[in-house]
């Protein structure tokens, strides 16, 4: 029989997050002041388990105050002067806790439109195109191509980036790309994420392991790169710079290297599965494994990847035009080694000739003197058919 766990209260919904994550501080901070806001504006001694309590009679009553208590709690909110990132995340929280103890908040269309209704962007950020990312690979030292490159292809946040450790590389740095990373542990929504090495990040990893072992600083526990979020940033502002890149008054950060990622990822496979390669929350039932995305990612390259893709049809070709050539070469050596025998054979018997020359030549000079003694020479070539009648027949007693 299942026992029900009955813990109930902040701890027991913060518990929910990960100690570490963003998201359980800043849920926490919004709680604080939702308890802060209610004991100001609410008669009472107001804390977690009396929110529980009188939330349950709200609803069993079908008042919905607590409804209208959060819509008021947002222009509480404001006094504070909050930006309106902040407001939402806060209202959020109040949202969450309810939901973790079975009371969901259920608000009018008008309730929710004051309290969701969209801030206008204080901030713009520069989109990354690819040739923007090309440009600055080109200017970029072996760090910063880590930085760009392995960035871009794993869409993480920068958070979970500088986390990352050499062992993690050194264990998945093998086959051909994309490269699956494993399972990358994440700490804004404590979820784990499935990303993969491109070309590009490969050859990138495997520059700058190489520069930390000539630096004695290989070790398989230590981080990748020992910067921090702020320091990643700045990293991409100065590439911008030195590859001349006119961003006008936009913002450059390292999250918009995840935002690139997404914007293309999400042009060639679901939701659900480019959610899980970056890192965010999806269904349990729409987990995959990381190996079953590798297909997946593999179709967003030609979109993301800096260096020149050969089409796979191409590399076919090339190899089928590299076996003919070899065949080639085997059929040549055979037709050299023919022609080499034929030359040996046919330098034999030319010398062969040459002994047979000196020969006749010798019998020649010999006959040359038995006519004509010590005189001088016939002023031209005497040929056998030119010989008296008695010397052909002193050569025949001969």
């Amino acid at each position: 029989m299942l026992v029900s766990n009955n813990s109930v209260g902040k701890d027991a919904w913060l518990k929910g997050f990960p100690e570490t994550s963003t998201t359980r501080r800043i849920y926490r901070k919004g709680f604080e002041r939702f308890i802060k806001f209610m004991n100001e504006t609410q008669k009472g001694d107001w804390n977690d388990k009396q929110l529980l309590k009188d939330r349950e009679i709200d609803l069993k009553e079908r008042n919905f105050a607590f409804e209208q208590k959060v819509v008021e709690f947002r222009q509480w909110l404001s006094k504070l002067k909050l930006s309106g990132n902040a407001k939402r995340t806060h209202i959020t929280a109040i949202c969450s806790f309810f939901a973790f103890h079975r009371l969901d908040l259920k608000f009018t269309k008008q309730q929710k439109s004051q309290l969701w209704k969209t801030p206008k962007p204080a901030r713009r950020y520069y989109e990354f195109a690819v040739e923007d990312l090309k440009r600055m690979n080109q200017v970029a030292s072996p760090k910063e191509k880590y930085v760009l490159l392995v960035g871009k292809s794993l869409g993480l946040r920068a958070n979970d980036f500088i986390r990352l450790e050499q062992g993690t590389f050194e264990a998945h740095l093998k086959g051909e790309a994309p490269v699956s990373l494993g399972e990358i542990y994440t700490q804004k929504e404590g979820v784990k994420a499935s990303p993969f090495l491109d070309e590009d990040a490969v050859e990138a990893s495997k520059t700058w392991l190489q520069i930390l072992e000539s630096k004695g600083r290989r070790d398989p526990n230590k981080r990748m790169i020992g910067i921090s979020r702020q320091e990643v940033n700045l990293i991409l502002k100065k590439l911008v710079k030195r590859a001349r890149i006119n961003t006008g008054n936009e913002i450059v950060r390292f999250h918009q290297l995840r935002v690139f990622l997404i914007t293309r990822l999400s042009t060639v496979m679901e939701t659900n599965r480019w959610k899980q390669i970056v890192g965010k929350r999806v269904p349990e039932s729409a987990y995959v494994k990381p190996f079953n995305l590798r297909e997946d990612y593999a179709k967003v390259l030609p979109h993301t990847t800096v260096r020149e893709i050969v089409a796979q049809d191409e590399v076919n070709k090339l190899r089928e035009e590299v076996k003919e050539l070899r065949e080639e070469g085997k059929s040549f050596t055979y037709r050299e080694r023919t022609l080499m025998d034929k030359i040996d054979n046919l330098e034999q018997q030319l010398n062969e000739l040459r002994e047979e020359v000196k020969k006749l030549t010798k019998k020649q000079e010999k006959g040359l003197l038995e006519i004509y003694g010590d005189g001088e020479p016939p002023s031209k070539e005497i040929t056998e058919f030119e010989f008296p009648e008695e010397i052909a027949v002193s050569e025949e007693k001969e």
